[in-house]
Formats: C-alpha cells, structure tokens, sequence
C-alpha cells in the first residue's frame, strides 16, 4: 500500500491533502494546493527530518518491560496496586475528541505551548471518521481523567499525537508522584494494549530538543528513528497559505 492514511480538506478553495505514514511517492491524479506530511519515511525536499522513538511490538511483553528504564518498572510496577482505570476509546465520539481539547488546553495554557484549536479538533474528527483515531485515558478512584493520550492507528502503526496530564498545574509533591506514576502506567497499558491488537510499531511521538522530554520518552526503550514531515506547495495560493503560516509561526 503507498500510503496509510490520507486526510482531504477544502477550505475557502483550497485543496489539502494530508498523509501519515507515507512510505512511498505517489500521486494522487487530483490537483491539491497543499500537501501535509507527518512522520512519513519518504524524505522530500521540502520536509523536515525529525528523529522518533520506534518501540518494537513484535518483542515479548517480558522483553517490553525489560527495555524500560528501572524508574520506570519501578512506578508501573507501584501504579498496578493503585485502583486507576484506564480507558481505551476506539471509537470516539465528537464529544470524547472535545472533553479531550478541553483538558489539553487547560494544561497548554499552563506550559504555554499550541492549544489544539478547531482545526486540529476537525483533523481529530476525520481521523475519527477513517478509523484511526484511538484515545486513551487514565482516572483514578473519584473517577477523575488524570493524563490523556491520543494516537493515530493504521492497524500496524501506533503514533501518538498528544499527551497531556495537569502535572505542572500540582503543587504538591505527592501529588506530582501520583501523576508521573499515573502517565507511565498509562503509556506502559498502551503498549500492551497496541501489542495485543496486532500492532508492530509503537512510535511515541517524536523526539525534541527538550532533554527532559527526550529523556523521558528514551526511558521507553525502542530504536531511534528519522521520519519526514511538513509541507508541499503545488500552486500559487499554496504558496501564500505556507508563507503565512511560517510568518504566524515565526511571530508566535
């Protein structure tokens, strides 16, 4: 198959394209102005290379936990005695995807990061629609959400696309443990979750510059990987919408 997922858009005229996981060029035969890409193997010349984190999910759950960093066997293992839930939702409602902004905005205000607005909510929405939207949560005994993820799937690869929890908003310390113990537990289950669903790639999302999230996500074990992503103008007014957005980006 050339590609996994293809998302189509039109707005005011304009045509979009967007794929995840492009391991092939193709052409679609219809004229876009804008072509997206995210975590595609295919390096393009107007792409971005990024390294990700590939977690195997061909090994044995045995080996999984192994590859872990021993801080994180250690929590995972202290979280099992807690009563949390995990929720799993493979067919999420508008109002899931919207429950989920809301809490993620709550916690990009805080660290002052991209809130997911309505283009990202619309984004989630088609996903949704293509069967390739999975969120995951955490709740602890009063039922309250404690971290989200929520992952693009293609039945072969696992990619998460956000994760959020209200860690920096705690102010006690214990209450800070409780969230970190809560976030890898829940990264842990769903690793095992995409194991068990015949998954092979787990791919966590991407790796930054920030060495505490760096860090973080290489105590997970798995290989570093480089993929693609980005955008392709193919007309004029493509070229004017990027232009755009890289001088928005660029403000901030």
């Amino acid at each position: 198959m050339p590609f996994i997922i293809l998302l189509e858009r039109k707005f005011f005229n304009i045509k979009m394209h967007s794929y995840y996981f492009l391991n092939e060029i193709v052409s679609t035969g219809k004229l876009t102005d804008i072509e997206g890409f995210t975590h595609s193997l295919v390096p393009k010349k107007q792409l971005q290379q990024f390294e990700t984190l590939y977690i195997d999910l061909t090994k044995s759950e045995q080996e999984l936990f192994e590859n872990l960093h021993r801080t994180n066997r250690k929590q995972i293992k202290k979280a099992e005695g807690y009563h949390f839930q995990i929720e799993v939702l493979e067919e999420p409602s508008i109002m899931d995807i919207k429950a989920f902004q809301k809490f993620y905005n709550l916690f990009s205000a805080f660290v002052n990061t991209y809130s997911c607005n309505s283009f990202h909510v619309n984004t989630m929405n088609k996903l949704k629609d293509k069967n390739a939207l999975v969120i995951t949560k955490v709740l602890n005994e009063a039922n309250e959400v404690l971290c989200y993820r929520v992952y693009i799937s293609d039945d072969n690869i696992a990619f998460c696309l956000y994760s959020a929890s209200h860690f920096r908003m705690k102010e006690k310390t214990e209450e800070k443990r409780l969230l970190s113990e809560a976030n890898r537990y829940l990264i842990w289950r769903n690793i095992l979750y995409f194991k068990s669903r015949n998954h092979t790639i787990f791919d966590m999302g991407g790796l930054t510059k920030n060495p505490n999230i760096r860090s973080f996500k290489m105590e997970f074990g798995g290989e570093i990987a480089h993929v693609y992503s980005g955008y392709e103008a193919n007309s004029k007014i493509g070229q004017f919408i990027l232009w755009l957005r890289a001088k928005k980006i660029k403000k901030g």
